[in-house]
């Protein structure tokens, strides 16, 4: 982090992008800094606020045209730059290891999330018309991290047409044995979930509904999962599970784990199905509505290593990418901005994005400690929640390596009694879930 933060290293990176071409009044570090901790200053900051605080925090005089003309496609660069490095970035101590025990590398968990623009932005960030607020463009963030040491592994900004299957393709270099993948349907092609097997790292997911499961290699007609159905009443199991193959042609060899879905559950999925088919002007078909009755997750990884009653459980880990959405937007307001120009939202984003990452490193390492004392997770809910209420510490904090270590070892101190995760009723406890892996 301190590399990160390193005034030299900021400005070795401006003049890479550059940024900055020869000596100017507003440097790289100050035109970083004034954006990574402005969003805290109020969700309208305007270039007014920002020439204010340049000038309170630097002593920089410059006009409000001077600094507009700042935010190119060159500032853009270099903020990009800065996240590039933040990512690969990592805090440890002393002694500091993976304190989550796994059989898994690396368990890989990816989402989107996505929000409407400035029809103005089109050209660059395409939307569908009427699919967001009536937008027709959509920003799309890909982010995907490594829950047991809190890595962030990717970050990137697209379009908003840009389906989650096309990055599932498109991102397959980086795939080592004994990873686990936690991806929504989107993601989970058969064509990934191959390459995923091929590469000896493991999957869990749920099945495709167009996805079909097979007997064998040589079995020419799939599965008919309404046997299925009848046994767990029948019988009135909780789950059962089956040796099965994964699609037509890729005959993926994998378990399947199958439980009926409740009723609420069944009948949004039938809602939902029936919404799009009149749509289209077609029917619920009765196929659809057997299978919607049955929860089925299929996975690759050896029984020894996780066993069916798992499954669902460490599936659940997934949401925390929600969870982690939910806190960017609601407390880093990454969906909030207040200009039409291009250049200057982008560097807006990406100052928000390095708030956030900056931040999500700090919590990991306060995670991993906590748990290697307490044996108990933090909620990064409220982690970023009290962080934002010592954003001016931080801010004076990361300018000088021993402040910010003296901060950190603070928040340590502070944490077991304020940002510990508390189970919610009724619902499968993180530590719980955690718990599960070893």
């Amino acid at each position: 982090m301190n590399f990160v933060f390193d005034p030299g290293n900021i400005h070795s990176l401006a003049r890479k992008s550059g940024f900055l071409v020869r000596k100017s009044k507003l440097d790289g570090f100050q035109f970083l800094f004034s954006l990574v901790f402005a969003y805290h200053r109020g969700d309208h900051f305007s270039l007014l606020d920002m020439v204010s605080y340049l000038f309170k925090d630097f002593g920089i005089k410059i006009t409000k045209q001077s600094l507009h003309d700042r935010f190119s496609s060159k500032a853009v660069g270099f903020l990009k730059s800065c996240l590039d490095n933040l990512l690969s970035q990592r805090i440890q101590y002393p002694g500091n290891i993976n304190i989550l025990k796994s059989h898994f590398n690396r368990i890989r968990i990816k989402d989107s999330t996505k929000f409407a623009l400035p029809d103005s932005f089109s050209e660059k960030y395409k939307g569908y018309r009427g699919a967001l607020h009536n937008s027709s463009s959509m920003i799309s963030i890909q982010y995907e991290y490594d829950f047991l040491s809190g890595q962030s592994m990717d970050l990137r900004l697209t379009n908003g047409v840009r389906n989650d299957q096309s990055d599932s393709r498109e991102s397959t270099h980086d795939i080592q044995e004994r990873d686990l993948f936690l991806r929504d349907l989107g993601y989970c092609t058969l064509n990934f979930l191959s390459m995923v097997n091929s590469a000896k790292a493991y999957f869990v997911c749920r099945l495709a509904p167009k996805t079909n499961i097979y007997p064998c290699t040589t079995s020419k007609d799939p599965i008919d999962v309404k046997d299925y159905l009848k046994k767990l009443k029948k019988h009135q199991l909780h789950h059962m599970e089956v040796e099965v193959f994964l699609g037509k042609k890729e005959r993926i060899p994998a378990r399947a784990v199958i439980s009926l879905a409740d009723t609420a559950t069944y009948e949004k999925r039938l809602r939902k199905t029936s919404k799009q088919a009149r749509s289209t002007g077609n029917r619920v078909s009765t196929a659809f509505k057997i299978r919607a009755q049955l929860n089925i997750m299929v996975t690759n990884v050896p029984r020894r290593f996780l066993g069916a009653e798992n499954i669902r459980t460490v599936y659940s880990l997934r949401w925390q990418i929600e969870l982690l959405f939910k806190v960017w937007k609601s407390q880093a307001t990454i969906n909030e901005f207040t200009t039409g120009k291009i250049e200057r939202f982008e560097c807006q984003l990406y100052g928000k994005l390095i708030w956030i990452i900056l931040n999500m490193n700090i919590f990991n390492w306060l995670q991993q400690r906590i748990y290697k004392h307490k044996k108990v997770l933090c909620s990064v809910w409220k982690y970023f929640k009290h962080i934002k209420n010592l954003s001016d510490q931080l801010m004076e904090a990361i300018k000088v390596p021993r402040k910010i270590i003296n901060f950190m070892e603070k928040l340590a101190e502070i944490a077991p009694k304020i940002l510990l995760l508390e189970r919610k009723k009724g619902k499968l406890s993180l530590n719980q879930a955690v718990n599960s892996l070893a």
